[in-house]
Parts: structure tokens; sequence; C-alpha cells
């Protein structure tokens, strides 16, 4: 704030408003004392550039500019838009993988056996007693065993077929060059799972619902977090309290470099977000310039971008909220809570489309990747940000003179 050349403040933000008052004895907390001293500011969504000009007045030098994504992904999208892949599709990954194909879930692994005090006998006539602590775990154990079956045959089928599953499916180790194969509809999401606007359970538990019985569909969740340990745990929970289903979630933990992440772009048929808020979501405007369709809210920065053409929309309701990064945990803001059964029903919306409506999934594929080259181009940003650094250096100058 204290250079002498025009000074602009690009940000991204998930409000509907922005910080009128200052805490922890910081003035820069509130919004007004840092945006009076700088020239401007750029935010990244029509939303976040009007609650500037609600704190600063109509006439603050404010523009919304997103990123331009589209120039490095519009390219993957075939002529005539992307037809949805049915046959099977080969991703090879390294890193940490968790697929829920390979993992026996059962419900029944999450209870805890403890042995029990024996029973002394009963007189004839009595009601009969419960199986005793032996046979209630040995009925458990065949319930998990079970299910390890089945997801072992599921594992030997896929080897037939020339994929080559991770030889650590719980993830704890990571594997080198591990060969996925993937087919029928596949959704993808990107996150970290300790971001909590992202409500990933929810992305996990409608999908795993929706699809309790179709074979024929994949979750492929793309973490960012660095430690595994944060989530690992807790998603094998949330899968086995989940189980049985016999749809696929495919959690993968590892970096991804540009070619390999455009290769994960090919391979997905849809993106899925169900946040509460977002400041721009690249990954979202990534693959929809790639042209796959979303399945996502219509809200925040989203709002600029994402309707009906390119994607299935999720609804949401307003409830109150606090500024994430406010130390008093005051509602004094808006955030967007998730509809879980839309989502649920987005899905199979989605799922449908792909399997029995060719034309359809195609149209919305040539909409989103069209949609974002008119959004996000290079050269639809740099006209932007040449009109606004034109306004504000000439405001500057002749505030100087």
């Amino acid at each position: 704030m204290d250079l002498a050349c025009p000074t602009v403040c690009l940000f991204a933000w998930e409000f509907h408003d922005a910080p009128d008052r200052a805490w922890n004895n910081e003035p820069r907390n509130d919004w007004r004392y840092a945006l009076q001293r700088l020239a401007g500011a750029i935010a990244c969504s029509r939303e976040s550039a009007q609650a500037v000009r609600n704190l600063m007045g109509e006439n603050y030098p404010v523009a919304a500019i997103p990123a331009p994504v589209w120039a490095h992904f519009g390219e993957l999208m075939p002529p005539g838009g992307w037809a949805q892949g049915s046959s099977p599709r080969i991703f090879d990954f390294s890193g940490h993988v968790i697929d829920s194909d390979t993992l026996g879930l059962s419900a029944n692994g999450l209870v805890q056996h403890l042995p029990r005090p024996p029973r002394t006998p009963t007189k004839a006539g009595s009601p009969p007693q419960p199986p005793s602590a032996s046979r209630q775990t040995l009925n458990l154990f065949g319930g998990w065993l079970r299910a390890l079956v089945r997801s072992r045959l599921r594992l030997s089928r896929r080897k037939r077929a020339g994929a080559h599953p991770p030889s650590n499916p719980a993830g704890k180790q990571p594997v080198d060059n591990c060969r996925i194969e993937l087919s029928g509809v596949v959704f993808c999401s990107m996150f970290s799972p300790s971001d909590g606007r992202k409500n990933w359970d929810d992305i996990v538990t409608a999908f795993c619902w929706a699809f309790r019985d179709r074979p024929d569909a994949t979750l492929i969740l793309k973490m960012t977090h660095h430690d595994l340990e944060f989530y690992r745990i807790p998603l094998l929970t949330l899968l086995s309290r989940l189980s049985p289903f016999k749809c696929r979630v495919l959690t993968l933990h590892g970096f991804l470099d540009d070619e390999k992440y455009r290769d994960l772009i090919r391979i997905c048929d849809f993106y899925v977000n169900a946040s509460t808020g977002e400041g721009l979501c690249l990954p979202l405007m990534e693959f929809l310039s790639a042209g796959k369709p979303a399945l996502a809210p219509r809200h925040t920065a989203m709002l600029d971008y994402l309707d009906e053409d390119v994607g299935q929309i999720v609804h949401t309701s307003e409830e109150p909220a606090c500024w994430s990064h406010d130390p008093t945990g005051q509602l004094g803001t808006r955030r967007h809570r998730l509809n879980w059964e839309s989502l649920m029903l987005g899905y199979r919306a989605c799922h449908e489309m792909a399997r029995t409506n060719p034309d359809g999934y195609q149209r919305r594929s040539l909409a989103a990747w069209q949609r974002m080259r008119d959004f996000s181009d290079t050269s639809v940003v740099a006209r932007q940000l040449q009109v606004f650094f034109t306004s504000v250096t000439e405001t500057s100058g002749r505030e100087t003179q």
C-alpha cells in the first residue's frame, strides 16, 4: 500500500460481501482500509466486484476478470465435441490409489468386537439367549469375507482385461505406473479435503447412493492435500458405511504434471462441484474449457459461466455463515447450503444423458467449450485488463497532477 506506482489488488473471494470491520489489531482486516489506499482492484467474479462497490461506492475502480484458462485446455476437445466414452479407458498413475472395487468394504469391519463373559446355562422353557460373542464375531467376519470375495472377483476380471490395479488397494503405500482401467460414465472432482467449503463427503455419499446398483459409474476423487493420512481413514470409514454398492470410487493422491492432468480430463465425462462458495474454481473452468460438462451449483463465481446449457445444476439455499478467516465466528454473511437430494438426482440425470442421449451430451460439450472461449480466452482477458489498467493509470496521472 506504500508503493509510489499505481497498485492494484487481485483476489478471489467466495462471499457476496466483504469484511467491513477490523480484528486482531490489524486494520487491513477491514477491506475499506486497504482498498482506499490502492489504485483499484481486480476480482475474479462479478459478485466479488460488486462486494467491493458495496463497500467503496459504485465509482471505485474495480473490474471482474477471470483467469485466462481456455487457451490451455480448449484444444483437448475433438472436432464436433466429446462423445461419452463407453469403451474402456486407461489412465496411468503414480502415487497413492484407493480403489473401492478392491477394498472388500463392509460396515462390519467398523465394529469393535469385545469378548463377553460366559452366560450361565438357562433352564428349560426359558427364552432363547442371544448368540455368544464368538458367534457374533464369526457372523460379522463371514459378512466381511463375502464382501472381500466379491471385490476380488471384480479385481480378477479387470486383471484379465489387461488393467493393473494397485497392489496396495487401501492406498497406504504409493504405487508406480499403476494402470487403471475405466469404463461406463466417469465423474471427477478435485479438491483439498481440508477445505470445508467443498462438501466432499456429500459428493461421495450422493454418488454411492445414486449408483449403488450400477457398476457402470465411476467417481474419481483427485485429492490436492499434502498429507494422505489427513483423510485416508475418514474416507475408508465413509466408504465402509456406504457399502455394499456396485459403483466405483477411485481416489488419487499424488502430483499430476500438465500432460497427466490433461489425460485425466480426457478420460472423464463430467466434472462435479458441490461447494458452498467459489472464488473462481479453476478445475471446473478447466474441464469446461476442454468441453466436459459439469454437475455443479450455480452461485458465487460460478454464476459468471455456469448454466443449464453447459451442466446439470445442483440446487442450493442460503444460510448464515462467517467469513472463513474471522476468528470471532460471527454469522455476518451467507453461504450456499447444498441440497443433497438434488446432487444425487443430478448424478443420475448426467448418467442417463450420457447413456441414452449422446446428442444431448455432445451439445453440452460444445456449449461448454464455446462458453469458456467467450469467457476466458487469453485475448478476451487481455482486452479487459487493457481497459482496466488504462483507466487506472489515467486516473492516477490526473491525481498526481
